[in-house]
């Protein structure tokens, strides 16, 4: 009887440790409501004690591991603590970045999958400090950042411009009034927009105007991440004032 109840205390305490969940993704990491279309899955993990609240774990759909990457919450929102870890789909380790108080603080260190080290940059409080790059026969290259988002061709200043010259603002619209919509698209690696979304919306006009203003946008610089282009997600807000 005692070791019955001995069982019964020990799994108390595993349960109170930590709860974890299995979400699907599909290639952009959003969640899906099922396997279904999926690429990804993800487990969260949330701790009681410790120095991290959660780990969060994306493996590849055959179970291989892809990367795990621990957490605090502060104010409903993640803030990345300590080592990052990502690996390719063959099992090799990519690369690890440290972070602190949700910047990236110290040494990430990345891998070719043969070995060879791929680069080497040194961060303080999300600032680079210094890096280097190499090629798979361990060559030194010259130094490019290791992640470049994605941009509006000629930059921002280009983009608002695009932006002024090309939204019709509706007639009904008063003058003085500010009328905001948050759109969430994709920037695929050949630059084109797709999967548009409206996060935060308004009147249907203003919604529909958005969308069409975003459709008709030139083909963007995409992100690149490790010197190779990669789909990404980007937010956008645009305004509508008289």
């Amino acid at each position: 009887m005692k070791i019955f109840y001995l069982g019964l205390i020990l799994s108390f305490i595993s349960i109170s440790v930590f709860s974890q969940d299995t979400i699907y993704l599909d290639k952009n990491y959003s969640e899906l409501d099922s396997k279904e279309n999926a690429k990804y899955y993800k487990t969260i993990t949330s701790f009681k004690t410790g120095n991290y609240e959660v780990l969060r774990t994306t493996y590849f759909l055959d179970g291989q591991k892809k990367a795990e990457q621990y957490y605090n919450i502060k104010n409903g929102k993640p803030v990345f603590e300590g080592l990052h870890k990502h690996w390719y789909e063959t099992g090799e380790l990519f690369y690890q970045l440290p972070y602190k108080k949700g910047k990236k603080h110290g040494e990430l260190l990345a891998y070719w999958k043969n070995g060879e080290k791929r680069r080497q940059d040194t961060f303080k409080r999300d600032q680079l400090k210094e890096g280097k790059v190499w090629n798979e026969n361990g060559e030194e290259l010259q130094y490019f950042e290791h992640h470049i988002p994605a941009s509006f061709p000629g930059g921002r200043e280009k983009l608002y411009a695009f932006l002024k010259e090309n939204i019709n603002i509706p007639r009904e619209q008063k003058q003085g009034v500010t009328v905001r919509v948050v759109l969430k698209f994709t920037i695929n690696p050949e630059g084109d927009l797709s999967e548009i979304q409206i996060v935060d919306g308004a009147p249907h006009r203003y919604n529909a105007e958005a969308v069409r203003v975003l459709s008709q946008m030139p083909r963007w610089t995409p992100t690149r991440r490790f010197g190779n282009p990669v789909a990404t997600r980007y937010t956008l807000p645009i305004i509508f004032q008289k």
